[in-house]
């Protein structure tokens, strides 16, 4: 039996398209575009779009137009003529398009283009163009959960606690009027860095989405920054900038003062022939300090750059990493990675929209109230912590601390950080006061003396004394008598080495100094390591046997540093 398909008449079939606001022809938007709603056949689901006016110019090409946009095809012909008509007829209602989300006003522009807070003027939309590098901040579990399963490992690591403050702190930096910037944690692999960058990134969304590698162009980056102004920016692992260290150390060194800066170096198509700018706050980790990457690239840091993204070292001093302390029912730091990473991947997003709607809501309510309660935590931190108002460099390294500081605070009145201002206060001071020792700055000496040099003297003065036991071509020398040596002269891998008792190099060189000091030695080739190591003490071998572990400077390597 032929079935007939019957067509709807025009009074019949419903309209899948609505028009909801128009754009405003301006210097910043030379180009209109139409706000359409898209509604599925069920009218379950809808999808709000912008179509630009040349696609107005027939029925044909708005036809075009909305199939791409995934309207519905199975339609009348009269159809499309009846969309038409409801796309191009005149309306009041206008929208304002911008180039990157963040606050427009007192309201917030989200990058899902829903706006935080009441919108007294029109209504502000990202553009098309802008949308090329917009984090997905998408949200799994609610709020709650999130507070109970993720948010209290923040209790056991300062590191993490400053990196969530860190991210809170970059909604705040305008109504501060605080340039960007932030910390770079380092460290060691393995040490639970990348911990900390998943904790900041469940704020907004899964982490795979928000954390950002270095190893972008930098054309790529300013768009990425753009992305994220008004909001925070975690970038993983430095290491990946450049296989050349020298390259590596001015890239990042001309990175650090764009992405801080909030500003482009050059104009860019994507936002109409204009530089880009943004304000963001910064989140870093790789395996060497900035100073370190500097230092290893025979580039001089910079007092603006220390201030601007200040080095935070990765351990806690606890011999657990980046963790003071342990959860109950955890047995050991690397157990506790494995279940930061899980969680952060199972709760997120909640943390940010809820932060962003109470602030909103206070900023709306009296923006000069919510600034002078700013200002107010920010001095009570540099006071706690008797800052030189007359050093410009501390004051600036303080307020940086401050802001996170502050921001914590705010994230728990707002009932977002199950924690006290007590805790905040700690976790936050704890990092201050570590990254405070490698960041004020000294006298410089009148001799050109490197901070490596610094760092080995004591380990060279061991190597130029008296009581060296030298083990070459002397076979009577007992096993008890070389493993307490301070210092042996011995063949390994086929290079004579001063063998330093590896506590010694221990207690010399601070463990913040530590792992930069002896991986830019082996880098050098001073230093023997074992294979794929950054780093390592070596066996040493006498006569077959063992012997123990040592630090192994090559000689005539580190008989040119003595001189």
């Amino acid at each position: 039996m032929k079935v007939y398909k019957e067509n709807l008449s025009d009074k019949e079939e419903k309209l899948l398209v609505t028009l909801l606001a128009r754009t405003k022809i301006s210097e910043l938007c030379p180009v209109a575009y139409r706000f359409i709603k898209i509604t599925d056949s069920q009218g379950l689901e809808s999808t709000c779009v912008l179509v630009p006016a040349l696609a107005l110019v027939s029925v044909l090409e708005l036809k075009k137009t909305l199939l791409k946009c995934g309207h519905n095809p199975n339609v009348t012909k009269e159809y499309w003529s009846r969309a038409y008509q409801e796309v191009v007829k005149e309306t009041d209602k206008v929208i304002t398009l911008c180039y990157k989300p963040g606050f427009y006003g007192d309201a917030y522009l989200r990058v899902n283009d829903k706006v935080v807070g009441e919108i007294k003027e029109d209504k502000p939309i990202l553009h098309p163009s802008a949308k090329n590098h917009l984090p997905v901040e998408n949200k799994q579990e609610t709020l709650k959960l999130w507070k109970m399963n993720v948010a209290p490992y923040a209790l056991h690591s300062s590191r993490i606690l400053l990196a969530l403050c860190c991210g809170f702190s970059g909604f705040l930096l305008k109504l501060a009027d605080m340039e960007g910037g932030g910390f770079h944690l380092w460290g060691m692999s393995s040490i639970g860095k990348t911990s900390s960058a998943y904790m900041l990134a469940s704020l907004a969304g899964t982490p795979k989405d928000i954390v950002v590698l270095w190893n972008n162009t930098d054309k790529g980056l300013e768009e990425i920054a753009v992305a994220h102004n008004d909001s925070y920016l975690v970038l993983d692992e430095s290491k990946l900038l450049d296989k050349d260290v020298l390259a590596a150390a001015k890239i990042m060194q001309n990175r650090v003062y764009t992405l801080s800066g909030g500003k482009g170096k050059t104009r860019s198509a994507m936002y109409e022939n204009k530089v880009a700018e943004w304000q963001v706050s910064l989140f870093s980790t790789g395996e060497c300090s900035l100073q370190q990457l500097a230092a290893s690239g025979n580039v001089e840091r910079l007092e603006g750059e220390n201030v601007r993204v200040i080095d935070v070292h990765a351990d806690a001093g606890a011999e657990m990493g980046i963790f003071e302390s342990l959860p109950e029912g955890v047995n050991s730091s690397n157990e506790l990675v494995h279940a930061i990473k899980d969680a952060t991947h199972r709760y997120y997003g909640s943390a940010k929209p809820a932060f962003l709607k109470r602030l909103v809501a206070d900023i709306q309510d009296d923006r000069e109230s919510v600034k002078r309660k700013l200002e107010k935590g920010i001095e009570f931190f540099l006071d706690k912590h008797k800052v030189d108002r007359n050093s410009g460099i501390q004051v600036r390294i303080a307020k940086r601390f401050a802001i996170a500081y502050v921001a914590g605070c705010i994230a728990v009145k707002y009932g977002v950080l199950p924690f006290n201002k007590l805790d905040i206060m700690k976790g936050i001071s704890t990092c201050y006061l570590d990254a405070l020792k490698g960041n004020v700055p000294e006298a410089k000496p009148e001799s050109a003396h490197t901070p490596l040099d610094s760092s080995l003297d004591a380990i060279i003065k061991l190597c130029q004394s008296d009581d060296i036991l030298n083990l070459t071509g002397n076979k009577r020398i007992a096993q008890k008598y070389i493993k307490k040596a301070r210092v042996i002269i011995h063949k390994v891998k086929g290079r004579m080495v001063y063998a330093v008792d590896k506590d010694l190099v221990h207690h010399y060189l601070p463990k913040n100094h530590r792992k930069g000091v002896l991986t830019l030695l082996t880098k050098q080739g001073v230093l023997l390591s074992d294979v794929h190591k950054d780093y390592s003490t070596v066996q040493i071998v006498y006569k077959r046997h063992q012997v123990g572990r040592r630090y192994c400077f090559v000689c005539n390597k580190l008989n040119k540093i003595m001189k």
